[in-house]
């Protein structure tokens, strides 16, 4: 009884520790600006100001797109780039088909589904321009101006794999045809947390551009 006792504080204590590094790691870090529009029955409509994106472009026949484009663009947040500055970190991750200066990382991780390539972007931090923002030693890295965009989104928890994205994405797809939205481009899956949040802690979204 003693070591089932043991064993349950040992787990709870790991279960807090890890609790604890999601959302130590989390703090402080930004998003881009938005202003929610309205919110539907199952999703929420968003006007994003204007952003810059580190893109990174994955062709087809990589096995983990997005783990090779966040590896990337980590190396270039990290230092692989002019001037060797270190950015901080911005949320979301997103993903589509001198001395060292420290840039903050934002949220989120943006990733985009296109055909033969897949686009795995980081949201640069609101002071850079496209005039101050390091220009990437990796070739394959592209910086980006995204201009003030309306978008739809459905946000979820949990791990986000391909099959529960393309999910999402027809859910989100139904709730737009059921209230007469048209979009336009390609759906992005966004992810907010580092790979070691525990999946109740976790966000992520699809979103889509609206005409």
């Amino acid at each position: 009884m003693k070591i089932l006792v043991y064993i349950f504080l040992v787990m709870a204590m790991l279960m807090l520790v890890w609790i604890g590094i999601g959302v130590w790691f989390e703090r402080g870090v930004k998003e881009p600006g938005y202003k929610v529009e309205r919110k539907a029955n199952g999703y929420e409509v968003r006007q994003y100001e204007s952003y810059l994106l580190a893109e990174a472009r994955i062709p087809s026949g990589v096995d983990d797109p997005l783990r090779e484009g966040f590896r990337m663009l980590f190396d270039y947040i990290s230092g692989a780039n002019a001037g060797s500055q270190k950015i901080k970190m911005t949320a979301p991750v997103l993903q589509e088909g001198g001395a060292a200066e420290k840039i903050p990382m934002t949220k989120p991780v943006l990733s985009l589904r296109e055909q033969n390539v897949s686009v795995v972007s980081f949201v640069l931090p609101a002071d850079y321009t496209l005039q101050t923002t390091p220009l990437p030693e990796n070739p394959g890295i592209q910086i980006c101006e995204i201009a003030s965009r309306r978008v739809a989104v459905i946000r979820f928890s949990g791990y986000a794999s391909d099959e529960i994205i393309d999910k999402q994405s027809k859910r989100l797809i139904s709730f737009l045809m059921r209230d007469g939205l048209k979009t336009k481009g390609a759906f992005m899956a966004a992810y907010y947390n580092p790979p070691w949040t525990p999946p109740f802690m976790r966000r992520n979204e699809v979103m889509v551009d609206l005409e």
